[in-house]
């Protein structure tokens, strides 16, 4: 199974800072929220995608019925608001400070322009999109099939950083509080906790300079 990290391993942001967003997070144009604010509600940026300077973020939806599912969690570099520039489907997501966080407003129409005159990045965004696709149709298959265990393993694996390897044990960058993960995985936080403790007597998960860490190799 192939375990993608979308916050250090975004093809799109790596080419967009190797091109031209290293200018737009110099630009004066920042904003500054404090933990626990929201970055964004739905149809809230209009005109502008903003880029992460400083801090950590989640990204969620909104139930019904009241209950937030997080579908990602956002560090410096990272995009919010990237895909609206490409459709007119409205945005249902909510993004929220975990930490104080930092970021800088970048125009939909400056976004646009640079993709249409850089056809390579053209590509890497259909690539990112698919990608997308893949990783929902897995996620689903995941909630719809997968036991609570097999959840959080593959939850922990998609988040963990995979540049930070220590004899295939990866951290998971950000920090995550039982509930996120009950919510991203369709569960209830009890059961998350008692999940946890059973990978960590298990040696599947580990605490290590108050960070979460995975084991990444499989199990035989």
């Amino acid at each position: 199974m192939k375990y993608e990290n979308e916050v250090f391993h975004n093809k799109v942001v790596q080419l967009f800072l190797e091109n031209n967003s290293n200018k737009w997070k110099n630009s004066s144009n920042e904003l500054i929220f404090k933990k626990g604010e929201y970055i964004t509600v739905p149809e809230k940026l209009e005109n502008d995608v903003f880029i992460i300077k400083e801090g950590n973020a989640s990204k969620f939806h909104i139930h019904i019925d009241g209950k937030e599912c997080i579908i990602g969690l956002l560090c410096v570099g990272d995009f919010i608001g990237l895909m609206d520039v490409f459709t007119l489907k409205e945005n249902r997501e909510f993004v929220r400070a975990l930490t104080d966080v930092t970021v800088v407003a970048v125009s939909k129409q400056e976004i646009r322009k640079f993709v249409e005159e850089n056809p390579s990045v053209a590509m890497v965004l259909l690539n990112y999109i698919s990608e997308k696709y893949l990783d929902m149709v897995e996620i689903l298959e995941q909630i719809g099939y997968g036991t609570i265990k097999s959840r959080i393993v593959f939850l922990l694996k998609s988040l963990s950083d995979p540049q930070e390897d220590d004899n295939g044990w990866h951290p998971i960058p950000v920090s995550i509080a039982h509930k996120d993960i009950a919510g991203m995985i369709a569960s209830t936080r009890e059961t998350v906790t008692a999940t946890l403790n059973k990978l960590s007597k298990e040696k599947v998960i580990r605490h290590h300079d108050g960070r979460l860490w995975i084991q990444m190799q499989e199990e035989n």
